[in-house]
């Protein structure tokens, strides 16, 4: 069985979903498109079902990718069941995307969802009076605390197996539409057309003149099965079915709707009519399933917004916010990171006096000690920012604050010329730039997406700060070093803003997108809802760990220690950056440097590891890596070092989340050129500058 669980954005989607599938999901892209595709496998009853969690949409038009993506797969996959979740404190502007599902696919249930936030706001809704008003099954439900989940799947595989569609009540236009309806459709019978889609849908569709209605498509199996039931994975496009554009046979009724136009029903007028028409239907059923109080006083969400969206008060509060956030990431985790980077240097001891009470060879017990542990010992120090950080965001997102946060730096963003969905994308890149720049997907305008795509790696992310951090802790203590890391931030916004405005004009956007966004209700969020994206996230930063970055410490660790024998400049690794030291040179930068620069091009986090091997630093905490650093450079080309290091080159895996994203490699490599060029060239007057003043 084959089930589509569809909404409005912000309904709990993702809550329903996550507490059906657990970890048996499945995230990639869809075929040929930038919007996310998270499917899952359920089990009841010895039965396996398919669960597809579908893009978050206000309607079915042809407009956005995720109002097609999700359109298409109801119509071409055909689901056995849609289940419809719906926000039950706002259910007549979320029941205009349930009256067009109904004209797609006969099998509905429709899940109240946030029953208890409804109530509290005075509204009351007989569940059983609305599923006979729209001839369907309603459930109640309060995914945040897992009330009525099981319920509303459960009535969806009872009405999935059924053998007949049931009955479901059709939208009553007025009559001069009616007369239009029914004339395509019988220009519509007669073809292939109505045995693939619904008739009356097909006929709505042809007289908007739908872009996507009249073509004929080819499914195409893919590769690999499309829902391993291994633990998730991330997947590319090519795991996805895909369709392949065939020649179209012309559809009839072309003549009927030049007809029309000469009348005035242009397809502007035949989408307004249609609309108007679904939204008076609404109005007039609402009063038999609901009904509202006149609260007493404001609602908490009326409440705290008077605050939160002051455009007084609001800015402090959300400075006051992300700092919290950040101090969390940063200051309070610090004990957590030299906990980590002591166990590591503990189990590093213990390995190395094993292997040398088995007389195993130096080389090895320098691989275990100087490359394996003093590489990822470095980097794992790291996770406890990084898990802090992301259960911030996944808290302030579900919250509902986030929304707020991207409606308050709208008037910023609009400054810049990006826009305000932008805020989303870049405060995400504080935590790693691949979410970032995914996050990027909620802007409609593929000029705005390019724009905030290629802006994402100025912003520091996870690993940078925390690198970042140590050097500065290391050069600048006490409070230089907060002056010091507040003036690095100050740049990178600086760098921003210029790049921004400049980016506007490359990629040639001269308009600017309009931001509309729905503000939802204020909720105390779950702790699966905020520890599940955390731990995903945190899992696929140790995955990297423990894969990646290992290979590329013991690969730097070889070319460090050979040829053996000979000092360090004479090792591969030496003379590697040797041949890069013209580069450095102008910058104050050693090999070391260089060679730091180049790995940490692979992944940001081996920077800190290359650094610890390349000075000789065994398995031991960060802060003592930057402190072998005070040796070999002064403050000035420390902070040099530090404006590169922030602005250089995104790592690969940035790299290529940008290329998939903006689907071209002219406009990857443009971004990778411009991040080199900026950072070195912003480098080299910080620099000089800094000599200029008489700074060593």
């Amino acid at each position: 069985m084959k089930i589509a669980l569809v909404g409005n954005p912000n309904v709990g989607k993702s809550t329903v979903f996550n507490a059906l599938t657990g970890s048996n999901q499945q995230v990639g892209n869809w075929a040929g498109k930038t919007v996310e595709r998270k499917s899952g496998i359920i089990r009841r009853d010895n039965r396996e079902i398919e669960l597809i969690d579908l893009p978050g949409t206000y309607s079915l038009t042809a407009y956005t990718q995720e109002e097609i993506v999700t359109r298409e797969y109801i119509l071409r996959e055909k689901p056995d069941v849609v289940m419809a979740l719906v926000d039950a404190s706002n259910i007549e502007r979320n029941l205009y995307l349930v009256l067009q599902i109904l004209e797609l696919a006969p099998r509905v249930v429709i899940g109240l969802n946030m029953m208890d936030l409804a109530r509290s706001g005075g509204i009351t809704i007989d569940t059983a009076e609305l599923a006979k008003a729209l001839n369907v099954t309603a459930v109640e439900i309060v995914a945040a605390k897992g009330i009525g989940i099981e319920d509303f799947l459960t009535e969806a595989i009872k009405i999935g197996s059924l053998p007949n569609d049931p009955l479901t009540s059709e939208v009553p236009y007025p009559d001069e539409l009616e007369q239009k309806i029914r004339a395509m459709e019988d220009l519509l019978k007669k073809t292939s057309w109505a045995s693939r889609y619904p008739l009356r849908w097909l006929a709505l569709k042809r007289l908007e003149r739908d872009p996507e209605v009249g073509q004929e498509w080819k499914a195409v199996a893919p590769s690999k099965p499309l829902l391993p039931t291994s633990r998730e994975s991330c997947c590319d496009s090519g795991d996805a079915l895909k369709y392949e554009l065939r020649e179209a046979s012309e559809l009839p009724g072309e003549d009927l709707l030049l007809a029309y136009e000469k009348e005035g029903w242009t397809k502007d007028h035949f989408e307004m009519a249609f609309a108007d028409a679904k939204y008076s239907y609404i109005s007039r059923i609402l009063p038999k399933f609901m009904t509202q109080e006149a609260l007493k006083r404001p609602s908490r969400t009326d409440s705290l917004d008077r605050w939160i969206l002051s455009p007084v008060w609001g800015y402090p509060i959300m400075i006051l916010i992300l700092a919290l956030v950040f101090w969390a990431s940063f200051i309070a985790s610090a004990p957590l990171g030299d906990a980590v980077s002591q166990g590591m240097a503990w189990v590093a001891d213990l390995l190395v006096n094993a292997l040398q009470l088995i007389h195993a060879p130096d080389f090895l017990t320098s691989l275990i000690r100087d490359g394996i542990f003093a590489g990822v010992g470095a980097v794992l120090a790291f996770v406890p920012q990084i898990a802090i950080f992301f259960a911030f965001f996944s808290f302030l997102q579900d919250s509902g604050y986030l929304a707020r946060a991207a409606f308050l730096g709208d008037r910023m963003m609009q400054l810049m010329g990006l826009h305000g969905k932008s805020f989303f994308s870049l405060v995400s890149s504080f935590g790693c730039n691949v979410p970032g720049i995914m996050a990027t997907r909620t802007l409609e305008d593929p000029k705005d997406r390019l724009v905030t795509i290629l802006l994402n790696p100025l912003i520091p992310c996870v690993p940078r700060l925390g690198v970042m951090s140590a050097v500065v802790a290391a050069f600048f203590p006490g409070t230089r070093g907060a002056i010091a890391m507040l003036s690095l931030m100050f740049i990178s916004m600086l760098l921003v803003m210029f790049s921004a405005l400049l980016m506007r004009k490359v990629v040639n956007q001269k308009e600017r997108s309009a931001f509309v966004m729905e503000l939802p209700l204020y909720h105390l969020p779950t702790l699966r809802n905020v520890l599940w994206p955390t731990w995903h996230k945190t899992y696929t930063f140790l995955k990297r760990a423990w894969t990646f970055i290992l290979a590329a410490s013991i690969v730097v660790w070889v070319l460090s220690s050979f040829p053996q024998g000979v000092p360090m400049e004479s090792t591969w690794a030496g003379k590697m950056g040797g041949l890069l030291s013209f580069i450095g040179r102008p910058l104050g930068f050693d090999w070391r440097i260089m060679v730091a620069v180049v790995f940490g091009f692979t992944a940001k986090e081996t920077t800190l590891s290359t650094l610890g091997i390349l000075y000789g630093v065994a398995a031991d905490a960060s802060q003592s890596i930057a402190q072998a650093m005070t040796g070999a450079m002064s403050p000035l080309r420390a902070y040099t070092f530090l404006v590169v290091y922030m602005l250089y080159i995104p790592c690969l895996a940035s790299v290529v989340t940008t290329h998939k994203e903006s689907a071209s490699l002219r406009w990857t490599g443009f971004g990778v050129a411009y991040n080199l060029v900026l950072s070195f060239v912003v480098g080299w007057i910080v620099f000089h500058a800094g000599l200029a003043l008489g700074f060593q």
